[in-house]
């Protein structure tokens, strides 16, 4: 049985990670052929050989988000291939720090990364997806609310939110989909590092009394770029155990 995204082409920015590694498992069980982008090769090619099982080639190339030229390469060769769906997934962060004590340097390279590489991505992206394509950003729920100590990630995520649905109304009569995911307590990265007891501690602060798995994010994001959403655009999609609904 063909998968959803059988014949579709995906650019994946940002593939590493536990979460980019779980939409590009999601991706790939669905049918795409997957190009996955990311600084770190070596997790890179481990990640596509471990696709191989799928019989569907993946392709693996090296990016720092930070450089608009190399950018503008690995989506002008995703292009080449046709694309049809971009996710973005890079993104930094920093340590926290009331917003008066927040460092140049630190709020410099989170919105370097974060926002104006997610922006200068979808530039590229929005040039060379076939009509009808689909792009998927990667943000958090700090994206639409404040976090304590955590000013430049939260001014980058609200970025990255309003680029989201502006980019829709933008391109939706190419029927372009432009829709975000956006996280909450995800088992993974510094939250994966932590002992069970304050994993456990961080999951019970939501409804579901529990931490997200990357697969679930990855879910969401496979449904957004799947035809299964085909008239979702301009969405940001929680997946958050329920903490959005307790609102402020």
């Amino acid at each position: 049985m063909n998968g959803p995204l059988e014949g579709r082409t995906a650019l994946i920015v940002g593939a590493n990670g536990g979460i980019g590694r779980a939409i590009a498992r999601a991706l790939d069980t669905a049918g795409a052929r997957l190009v996955l982008a990311a600084r770190d090769t070596e997790r890179l090619d481990r990640l596509a050989a471990e696709l191989k099982a799928s019989g569907i080639p993946s392709r693996t190339v090296g990016l720092e988000v930070t450089d608009d030229d190399a950018l503008a390469a690995v989506v002008e060769g995703a292009a080449a291939e046709g694309m049809d769906i971009a996710v973005n997934n890079a993104g930094a962060t920093h340590r926290p720090a009331p917003l008066g004590e927040l460092s140049a340097a630190d709020a410099d390279r989170v919105l370097t990364v974060t926002l104006r590489g997610t922006l200068v991505a979808m530039q590229h992206e929005l040039a060379a997806l076939r009509d009808g394509g689909s792009i998927v950003n990667v943000v958090s729920t700090a994206g639409l609310a404040g976090a304590p100590g955590m000013a430049a990630y939260v001014a980058a995520k609200h970025g990255v939110v309003g680029l989201t649905r502006t980019a829709a109304l933008d391109y939706a009569d190419r029927g372009i989909r432009v829709n975000a995911v956006a996280p909450g307590s995800i088992d993974s990265g510094g939250i994966a590092a932590q002992p069970d007891e304050i994993k456990q501690q961080i999951g019970s602060f939501a409804p579901l009394a529990r931490l997200g798995g990357p697969e679930e994010v990855a879910a969401a994001v496979l449904w957004l770029a799947s035809p299964a959403a085909s008239y979702t655009t301009g969405t940001i999609l929680t997946v958050d155990g329920g903490k959005g609904a307790r609102g402020a």
